[in-house]
């Protein structure tokens, strides 16, 4: 009997560690950044002049691309599943329409960022 259930014994061991050695390894690949047309728009807040950048700008940005914004802290307003905050960049998660609203240091209100991604 113990002969019996040592040799069931070997044999399961046997195949669990023939299991784990035959195990096919990971991909880890990156994924391609997907192609969209991006168009940001900079709305001031009252009584503040606007950047001298361009204010309306269609960039070729694609999902996963970031925007640098203007100001020292921002917050989603709307479209949290379309951008997602990394410090003054905005990175395109999805598509559809977003706004982060921009602040100084001081607090105050210093525009707002829209932006529309397209397929």
């Amino acid at each position: 009997m113990k002969r019996a259930i040592l040799a069931l014994s070997i044999s399961a061991l046997a195949l669990s560690l023939g299991g784990v050695a035959s195990a096919s390894p990971v991909s880890s690949t990156a994924s391609a950044v997907t192609p969209a047309k991006v168009t940001v728009t900079f709305s001031p807040a009252n009584g503040e002049k606007p950047p001298i950048t361009k204010q309306d700008t269609t960039l070729k940005l694609g999902i996963g691309s970031s925007y640098a914004m203007e100001g020292s802290n921002w917050m989603i307003l709307y479209g949290s599943d379309v951008v997602e905050l990394h410090g003054n960049k905005a990175k395109m998660i999805g598509y559809g329409s977003a706004q982060v609203e921009a602040f100084k240091s001081n607090g105050d209100k210093l525009g707002v960022y829209t932006f529309k991604v397209e397929r």
